[in-house]
């Protein structure tokens, strides 16, 4: 009986070995995903900030595409007279 009880400690001691072990190993895969986690936020807080320098560029050419258009109407009338696009 008595080694009977000697296996079941052991196994019982592998087994808590065990979930030691795994719950080390879960703490440092839980770091692990922190740290990605911040640098994926850094990467996206850099993403987003690249993107609304480039709205503000977009934007730019927009007004002075607009600008150049509205000369160009305005020479065409002047060259052509008011009724040069129809």
């Amino acid at each position: 009986m008595s080694e009977r009880l000697d296996r079941i400690e052991a196994i019982l001691e592998r087994m808590a070995s065990q979930r030691e072990a795994d719950i080390r190993a879960m703490a440092s895969q839980r770091e692990a995903d922190r740290q990605e986690m911040a640098e994926l936020r850094k990467t996206v807080t850099a993403l987003v900030q690249i993107v609304e320098i480039h709205q503000r560029k977009f934007d730019e050419i927009i007004t002075y595409v607009r600008g150049i258009q509205v000369e160009n109407r305005r020479i065409f009338e002047r060259v052509f007279g008011s009724d040069f696009d129809k």
